[in-house]
């Protein structure tokens, strides 16, 4: 038994089985990833195969009957010889669970872990473990993206490596920022790295090739379709050291991550929105069932990470003035003169002056030049 062959093994069971497959991953920890794939390829019939299985194992009361069609299912792809492991991708893009950089997190799913995983890019992030998973709507407000904006700008400053899915919307906000301020990012495919979806993105995914890294457990050639979508999410809130959802309908993709990430005990944190605004109805719905943290503040985001709060609860910690102004300011990282905080707070210049220097004290705003900014 070789790594090669290990590693081969691996491969062919990532496209005979569908994504999240719990008894494919059942054979395979229990006879071995190349024995498991030996049973299948033999003419043994599902009762022959049972019998090499640990009689102590919990086995659901149809489980005959469902090795018997799994084992079809296999089998005919199997046969149909349809693929090729290699294709033009080579072993470089290929990370098992044998493999040094292969992440230990996705270890928690437990026999739903996936067989390997095909990746293009830089392999090595999935050694890291200060990740986020960053997820929402494809339909995103202008809202969603600038709060996007911020929790990445954050995370990205406390050298945090930004998980999505590469969507339209939330997930590709959460990748172009991390992008733009040099930090490294993950975008997880539900379908093969031949197919990357959506084509709109192709450019971002070529970015991200570039310093991050594309991934999927899906063989190439493999299309994306809904259920390996909702089965992918499964790999978003696994590698994600916790995620936020920024935005979501009330049954969305984004729930459906949030739900994988609280049945792995991963730490789930919710952006409220409008009241009036179907986008933020998931959010609501998580928080009110106390599925999720309310993220409303920089220091709410840092203690869903188990992170030390150095960041004062703007909404608590400051005057009435200090609010006025800091409502004042608009995009992060945009100058502003004075005098325009000043006509757009209500208050005189040297009030505003004033106050602005207090803001500057708890390093909330900084200066450059005759202009302000928040921090």
């Amino acid at each position: 038994m070789s790594i090669e062959s290990q590693r081969l093994a691996s491969a062919t069971w990532s496209i005979l089985c569908e994504p999240g497959d719990t008894l494919a991953g059942y054979l395979r920890q229990t006879l071995g990833v190349e024995e498991s794939l030996e049973a299948v390829a033999s003419n043994q019939t599902a009762s022959d195969l049972y019998r090499l299985l640990p009689e102590d194992q919990f086995r659901a009361p149809d489980f005959l009957g469902t090795f018997n069609s799994s084992l079809e299912s296999w089998r005919l792809r199997l046969r149909a010889k349809s693929f090729d492991v290699n294709f033009n991708l080579g072993f470089d893009h290929l990370v098992t669970p044998i493999d040094e950089c292969w992440p230990l997190a996705l270890n928690d799913l437990g026999t739903g872990a996936p067989a390997a995983l095909w990746v293009m890019g830089q392999k090595t992030l999935l050694c890291e473990t200060q990740t986020v998973s960053v997820v929402g709507a494809r339909l995103a407000s202008s809202y969603g993206l600038e709060v996007t904006k911020d929790i990445v700008n954050l995370a990205t400053t406390k050298e945090m490596i930004v998980v999505s899915g590469g969507a339209l919307g939330i997930d590709a906000q959460a990748h172009e920022v991390t992008l733009k301020n040099s930090g490294k990012t993950i975008a997880v495919m539900a379908g093969g790295l031949d197919r990357l979806y959506p084509p709109k993105n192709l450019d971002l995914f070529e970015r991200i090739k570039a310093s991050g890294l594309i991934v999927s457990e899906m063989g190439p050639r493999v299309a994306p379709a809904r259920w390996r979508f909702l089965m992918r999410n499964r790999l978003i809130a696994a590698l994600g050291r916790a995620t936020v959802v920024v935005e979501a309908g009330y049954k969305s993709g984004s729930i459906n991550t949030a739900g994988h990430a609280n049945e792995l005990g991963r730490p789930v944190g919710a952006v409220p929105g409008q009241i009036t605004a179907s986008r933020s109805e998931g959010c609501h719905r998580l928080i009110k069932e106390g599925r999720a943290e309310l993220i409303s503040t920089p220091a709410d985001f840092l203690e869903l990470l188990g992170e030390k709060n150095e960041i004062p609860k703007l909404h608590f910690s400051l005057n009435s003035n200090q609010r006025r102004v800091m409502d004042s300011f608009g995009i992060l990282g945009e100058e502003y003169q004075v005098n325009q905080l000043a006509i757009d707070s209500g208050m005189s210049i040297p009030e505003c002056e004033l106050t602005l220097h207090s803001l500057q004290n708890l390093s909330l705003v900084s200066q450059s030049g005759g202009n302000w900014s928040r921090a």
